[in-house]
């Protein structure tokens, strides 16, 4: 019976790290999203007046740099889940792998940015 409640409790720290990782990456598509918009607003879009361009350009860096946000606060978050589970449990979790995604992903971001300011 011990053995039977220590897998269960095992197999519920696995689906809530699973869970965990299915939002950073829904957070992260929607990051990618967000600037790729800002993007597509700042450079494919042709504006009729200056004030278009003004205002597209304040939505287009708004976006992009919303994107940053939401890369910054996910990785946070699911760094905040993964220390918790591992604080539970004698739980492993490749930071490795984490590193590789959030990283380049803000490199990316912030190239984006100077790319695109005036």
């Amino acid at each position: 019976m011990k053995d039977q409640e220590l897998d269960n409790n095992q197999l519920a720290e696995e689906r809530t790290l699973l869970a965990a990782e299915r939002t950073f990456s829904a957070w992260l598509r929607t990051a990618l999203a967000a600037m790729g918009g800002g993007l597509a607003i700042l450079r494919l879009i042709s504006f009729k007046s200056e004030l278009h361009r003004t205002i597209g350009h304040i939505l287009g860096e708004t976006l992009i740099l919303w994107g940053c946000a939401i890369i910054l606060f996910s990785a946070l978050d699911f760094k905040d889940t993964r220390n918790k589970l591992r604080f539970a449990k004698n739980y492993k979790s490749s930071t490795t792998g984490f590193l590789v995604i959030v990283v380049p992903l803000l490199v990316m971001a912030a190239l984006l940015i100077w790319i695109t300011l005036p």
